[in-house]
């Protein structure tokens, strides 16, 4: 009898402690995410995003709407090159991977056709020490001497 409440006090323990650790969708969000099939995002705890895509950096506002199904996440980028909000059905599937399917642009105005919402994107997250994936590969650099 003894056994059977130590096993349960246990279990419980375990149940309350990953409870407790397991993040946010918001806060797993945060840092740095990779795909190969469009632009890598870096997540910022402000609600700032930047877009990497073969060039500059492209810094933006992101909102993660966790209250709908399927979740969505809206990336307002006008004050970008970009110039417009993007809306994508959100869907974390681990602590390393997300996947974000395309479905409204609003410069457009127009929901996105059904090939491109049938186009998901798989991310996964960079860890941020890694010198050849991290933020800090693509950090401003200056050079002494330099005006």
């Amino acid at each position: 009898m003894q056994l059977k409440h130590s096993i349960t006090g246990i279990l419980l323990a375990v149940v309350c402690l990953s409870t407790s650790c397991t993040q946010s969708d918001e806060e797993n969000l945060l840092g740095r995410w990779q795909t190969t099939s469009g632009p890598n995002m870096i997540f910022k705890k402000d609600g700032t995003v930047y877009s990497i895509n073969r060039g500059p950096r492209r810094k933006g506002r992101y909102y993660l709407n966790t209250e709908t199904t399927p979740n969505t996440l809206i990336l307002d980028m006008r004050k970008s090159t970009i110039n417009a909000v993007l809306y994508f059905d959100y869907a974390p599937f681990s602590a390393k991977h997300i996947e974000l399917t395309p479905t409204f642009v609003q410069r457009v105005g127009e929901k996105k056709k059904e090939s491109d919402t049938k186009r998901k994107m798989l991310f996964k997250k960079i860890n941020p020490n890694d010198p050849t994936m991290g933020e800090k590969r693509f950090a401003v650099k200056t050079t002494p001497g330099a005006t």
